[in-house]
């Protein structure tokens, strides 16, 4: 796949952004690539997905594409990145990104998309749209809720770059490392994921994603729904087994 790299080991997939010299900008075509390799992936049901960039995370859409689209082509364009993060908000497993070098506009928009994050510590984040005159849209939709309003607004109109200290304090990423900690950081993550139930972490990242999308009382029907069918699974069963197992030594 063109600029994109998917490579799997049965239980866990990386997905790789490969047009380094670019910052892996996304135009269309990368975005069509990401697109795929999220869905391939999806269709083997991996344990865990990782998602990274060569050099950098990604340095945001593709301005020398955008500056040439009309209003309709514009449309198209940024359409085809929506899907590509939708893709990645509805994967079945966990997504977890490895954020170096910088992750701006789209490419912050791809962050959040992940369930969770690690970043090196010299990474930089932030929403530039506001200083190529246009409003930051899909996926930005999600920072009111991952941020808080005050936080959005301050990145969505000021278009200001911040550092990793500041996006792990207001709740951008879930780990700051140092840049050759970084790998080691996230693998310790994936560990993580995969001693713990597969499908009850599809079932909350599924519920995670209405709880975007409902008004409390929806949510917390949603939830009760989610309950009911975890123990349509032998999943319950079998881990509190092991946690009994665990705590008495055996």
């Amino acid at each position: 796949m063109s600029n994109v790299r998917l490579e799997s080991d049965g239980q866990v997939d990386r997905i790789t952004l490969t047009r380094r010299t670019k910052a892996n900008a996304l135009d269309s075509a990368t975005t069509a690539a990401l697109r795929e390799a999220v869905m391939e992936s999806a269709e083997a049901s991996p344990r865990v997905m990782v998602l990274t960039g060569d050099g950098v995370f990604c340095g945001g859409a593709d301005i020398r594409e955008m500056e040439d689209l009309d209003a309709v082509a514009a449309e198209h364009f940024i359409r085809g990145l929506h899907r590509a993060f939708l893709a990645i908000r509805e994967h079945p497993a966990p997504v977890v990104a490895e954020v170096r070098g910088a992750a701006l506009g789209a490419g912050l928009e791809l962050l959040v998309s992940c369930d969770l994050s690690v970043a090196a510590d010299d990474a930089i984040f932030g929403m530039p749209e506001p200083h190529v005159g246009l409003p930051s849209v899909i996926e930005a939709a999600l920072l009111p809720h991952v941020v808080g309003l005050v936080r959005a607004r301050e990145l969505l109109f000021l278009g200001d770059p911040i550092d990793a200290a500041k996006a792990a304090r207001i709740g951008l990423v879930g780990e700051v490392v140092p840049p050759a900690d970084l790998e080691t950081a996230v693998n310790a993550r994936v560990e993580r994921l995969l001693r713990l139930g597969p499908d009850a972490l599809a079932l909350q990242k599924r519920l995670i994603g209405r709880w975007l999308n409902l008004p409390l009382d929806q949510a917390v029907e949603a939830g009760v729904s989610a309950f009911r069918a975890a123990y349509g699974t032998e999943g319950p069963k079998q881990e509190m087994r092991k946690f009994w197992r665990r705590r008495s030594g055996r």
